[in-house]
């Protein structure tokens, strides 16, 4: 008895401390309805708000292009939301449709042709084109599985995405079976490095891609569920059994997916080409135009506007400044003008900082980003491109215990960022891929490969097959 009455005084105690856990404040009630109220509703409020903008960026892009005798707006009293996006996805269709054809495919390799006589537009059709068709080929493993590395040094874990299996002489020079992986930044999972990591240093993850991007997304606050298993390898190899059953067979549906998919890659290349161009021409024509005298300008006497003017005044205007300062008198006045900037004290370090790099850069026996390279990064085993951008010297070299290069390591997708490094002349191994086809493999992060010497482009039998 005498046990059970002490027990019974500790009871009513946890009773007492628990009471007040237990009758929420009036305060503290509303706060957590309302954190609930967001948890409910932000979620699918910003997938439709997303969905939304979409919808009408395609509508606000295709809606004015059709007739207005084929559009159901001018008919009726209210606009029709997706009806751009209906249009343009039945384009796209008619296109593969068209596309897969003999008469579709001599016209796309007769545009090839043409465009690949373009020299700064073939650049970017050719990488575009060769992602497009590596991403929706139906074998392709581009971020398809999940996996985790050492990184950025040994015994330190982050979350990667496989993009391909090394090929050429990067897969050579490293000794191994090697793998490209896309590590990407946290909270934005388009940027990050690309890095290659050989196969006995790969975790695979029973992840989807998309648990991977949420979990890379939230800095790792949304972790996938553990007892979700319907993602397992067996239950993939299963899917893939019955997708590849169900190809044997191809319904309307699949040919329709196929003919989209080939619409894509026809049409994706040439119109982000051609849109880059465009936004090209723009920027200039914006800012050239305006300079040009009225009675200079050809479209002050013409009823229309004149694209890429801009452009064939500055090549124009480049090339005379070029001519004048070859001779004594552009010397002379040029010698003039940078004594003159010297004598300033603040422009002058802007101005001699400016001009070595553009001298550096284009002089004909630079070797700045004309070198491709492969250096260990960010630890012993694991290898990245970078690019020479010339020797090292002064007191960074008499610091280095040795003989050291300038190398520029980019990040992925975006080349124009990343971080300079300083690297033993014996630790690099020198490529001999082209800076333009270093440049692609960066960019898409590994998807596109350079193969060894002679092979095909992998890109060749990656067409969807709508049959």
């Amino acid at each position: 008895m005498a046990a059970k009455s002490r027990k019974e005084p500790e009871k009513d105690a946890g009773e007492h401390h628990a009471a007040p856990r237990a009758r929420l404040r009036p305060a503290a009630r509303l706060r957590n309805y309302f954190l609930a109220g967001i948890l409910i509703t932000a979620p699918i409020s910003i997938t439709f708000w997303l969905i939304w903008k979409v919808i009408g960026f395609i509508d606000a892009s295709v809606t004015p292009l059709i007739p207005p005798q084929w559009s159901p707006e001018t008919y009726l009293p209210f606009a029709v939301p997706g009806f751009g996006l209906v249009i343009a996805t039945v384009v796209l269709i008619l296109i593969g449709i068209l596309a897969t054809g003999f008469a579709g495919q001599l016209a796309t390799t007769l545009s090839d042709l043409l465009v690949a006589r373009v020299p700064v537009v073939r650049s970017v059709y050719s990488w575009t084109k060769q992602v497009f068709e590596t991403v929706l080929s139906q074998r392709a493993s581009a971020f398809n599985e999940v996996v985790m590395v050492e990184y950025p040094s040994r015994g330190t874990w982050a979350i990667g995405f496989i993009t391909g299996r090394t090929e050429g002489e990067v897969q050579d020079l490293t000794g191994a079976t090697v793998y490209n992986v896309f590590v990407p930044a946290t909270p934005n999972p388009t940027t990050g490095f690309l890095l290659f990591i050989p196969e006995r240093d790969l975790r695979r993850l029973d992840l989807t891609v998309e648990e991977g991007i949420k979990l890379v997304i939230s800095s790792g606050i949304v972790t996938p569920d553990s007892k979700d298993r319907s993602h397992s390898p067996a239950n993939r190899a299963n899917t893939a059994h019955l997708e590849s059953h169900a190809s044997a067979r191809p319904g309307l549906v699949r040919r329709l997916r196929n003919y989209f998919f080939a619409g894509i890659l026809v049409t994706a290349p040439i119109s982000i080409t051609i849109w880059l161009a465009w936004e090209f021409v723009s920027f200039v024509d914006d800012r050239v135009t305006p300079l040009i005298p009225p009675n200079w300008n050809p479209e002050t006497y013409l009823p229309f506007g004149l694209p890429g003017l801009g452009v064939v005044v500055v090549v124009l205007g480049l090339t005379v400044i070029g001519f004048v300062t070859a001779g004594l008198a552009g010397r002379t006045l040029v010698h003039m003008g940078e004594r003159i900037l010297d004598r300033t004290p603040l422009v002058r370090g802007i101005y001699g900082a400016v001009k070595q790099i553009v001298e550096t850069v284009f002089k004909e026996q630079s070797n700045a980003f004309r070198e491709v390279v492969l250096i260990q990064y960010p630890r012993q085993e694991s290898w990245a491109i970078g690019f020479i951008t010339g020797q090292t010297d002064r007191h960074v070299q008499d610091l280095a215990p040795h003989q050291v290069v300038n190398v520029f390591l980019p990040t992925t997708p975006n080349p124009t960022s990343g971080f300079l490094l300083f690297v033993a002349r014996e630790e690099i191994q020198e490529l001999t891929m082209t800076i333009e086809e270093g440049i692609k493999m960066v960019v898409s992060g590994g998807i596109v490969t350079p193969g060894a010497k002679g092979q095909d482009s992998p890109g060749e039998d990656a067409q969807p097959n709508p049959t």
